[in-house]
């Protein structure tokens, strides 16, 4: 199934790439190289020529959905189904957010840089990507989270790997795949962010320039880890006028042991590309190249069976964001992106929640990996007793699947959605107002229920950011966003 996924995701990018790859000669310097023939020590932080101008400057990708069918087993969930589905893995997600949230409160200020970025969050497989390394190419699907950093797969030879239908890398088949060692300047700088029994082989205190392979223990704070080689390759992308380009030097986790009770394999995922803030994510890696800015859409729930999303990296991400407000992202944080929600509205109207019921933690994260929003609970209390009293529905006792849900029999969603007040977010400099759509769900026989659960950290899932055109303009340290019909949105 995963292969079959990467052969329909590799052909809905590459139905408009031309024949030739159109690459920069500067690109391809290093694309074909013997990897023995690089000097010890020049692998800093991955370096890309700048390209000023010319086609290359923005890349295009599609994000599969879970429910898509390329990636869900046969036969459709029901609601309870996917209610439960979606409680479960939000709630794991937001039970680790919320121990780190609580170490970075405890420290005064910052959470140490290790903690950062060793204890990841929770896996979780919402949306994928596809991606392709190596000379020749080798094709991968990898999910898409902006809540973690390091872009890995799975590497031959491999003592202890996750089924996947998907081959696994397979280093020697590359001529442009080179382990980095102790001495490189990128594996030191990783390595410096770890504590040292997680790279034993470099251990950064006694000032090592060992050749020794730059290894690494890499730890997801749901128990799942694994520990491999960081290693440079070529990745090859898609630009957004269909032409193929070619980036060495791209610095990944070449994972040869990987331990987890939940796995990757049931929704066909060979990996992960991280889209966070750390210096070795992938919009981090490619900022310098194609603008440090990148932007999605992502289609309805009523459309993932059937659609998938556009995400776009460079000039591109701002070409559907004409009437889009921005907040700034705080940094507080080293990978995820947080930003200052001040206020929640119904029909216009703020509710009264003191200012520190937000305040006292951080920010609230905007996470692709996390589905169903994740509200304080002081505020989601609010949230569900001004809803209660300006929706004409009688609301159900008990909700459904632990759910606030009401019932609003022998009416369309259309008549609902005309009926039931709007909700917003009020973030600083910036107004995020839901639609029906993306803040209910149908519960079946003319049930909706509010689509959000109680927890802290505050995080905005991806289940609210559906139809809303969402750009992380990273140079400028903000998120904008805009209502879109993601389906409709242009994706080149």
């Amino acid at each position: 199934m995963a292969s079959s996924l990467v052969l329909c995701l590799v052909s809905l990018l590459m139905a408009t790439i031309s024949t030739t790859t159109c690459t920069p000669q500067e690109l391809n310097r290093d694309a074909n190289s013997d990897p023995t023939d690089r000097p010890s020590g020049s692998h800093r932080r991955p370096e890309t020529p700048e390209m000023s101008g010319g086609p290359w400057r923005s890349i295009k990708a599609e994000l599969v959905h879970k429910d898509h069918p390329l990636r869900a087993a046969p036969g459709s969930l029901s609601f309870k189904e996917k209610a439960e589905r979606d409680f479960q893995s939000s709630r794991r997600r937001s039970e680790v957010l919320r121990s780190r949230h609580e170490r970075l409160l405890a420290g005064g200020g910052g959470l140490p840089t290790y903690l950062s970025n060793l204890t990841m969050t929770v896996i979780e497989d919402v949306y994928v990507m596809t991606i392709s390394l190596g000379t020749p190419a080798q094709n991968f699907v990898a999910v898409a989270d902006t809540g973690s950093d390091l872009t890995w797969l799975q590497c031959q030879p491999c003592e202890h790997c996750l089924p996947q239908a998907d081959p696994l890398y397979d280093p020697s088949r590359s001529s442009s795949h080179a382990n980095l060692t102790c001495a490189d300047s990128a594996c030191q700088l990783f390595t410096s962010q770890l504590p040292d029994f997680t790279h034993p082989n470099c251990p950064m205190q006694s000032g090592s320039t060992s050749n020794a392979s730059c290894n690494f223990f890499y730890s997801y704070a749901d128990g799942s880890n694994m520990t491999g080689d960081l290693a440079v390759e070529t990745i090859h992308l898609t630009s957004t006028d269909g032409a193929v380009v070619d980036v060495p030097n791209f610095l990944f986790g070449c994972s040869q042991s990987f331990f987890s009770d939940s796995g990757l394999s049931s929704n066909k995922a060979d990996g992960f590309v991280g889209l966070g803030q750390g210096d070795f994510s992938f919009p981090s890696q490619l900022g310098d190249s194609f603008g440090n800015i990148f932007s999605y859409c992502l289609v309805l729930a009523t459309a993932v069976a059937t659609q998938t999303s556009p995400i776009l990296f460079g000039s591109a991400a701002l070409s559907n964001a004409t009437g889009i407000q921005y907040t700034p992202i705080l940094h507080n944080d080293t990978t995820f992106y947080n930003v200052g929600l001040q206020a929640i509205s119904v029909a216009g109207q703020p509710l009264e929640i003191p200012s520190s019921v937000f305040a006292d933690n951080g920010g609230t994260i905007f996470d692709s990996g996390f589905t169903i929003t994740n509200l304080e609970p002081q505020a989601l209390d609010a949230l569900v007793t001004a809803l209660a009293a300006a929706i004409p529905f009688p609301q159900i006792p008990g909700g459904i699947s632990g759910f606030h849900c009401w019932n609003a029999s022998g009416l369309t969603a259309a008549d609902i959605a005309a009926r039931v007040p709007t909700v917003s977010f009020n973030f600083t400099g910036a107004n995020y107002e839901l639609s029906y759509l993306n803040t209910f769900v149908s519960a079946g026989d003319a049930n909706f229920c509010l689509y959000m659960i109680p927890g802290s950290p505050s995080i905005i899932g991806n289940y609210q950011q559906r139809n809303v055109y969402v750009v992380y303009d990273r140079a400028n340290s903000q998120i904008g966003f805009v209502p879109r019909n993601c389906s409709d949105v242009v994706s080149f």
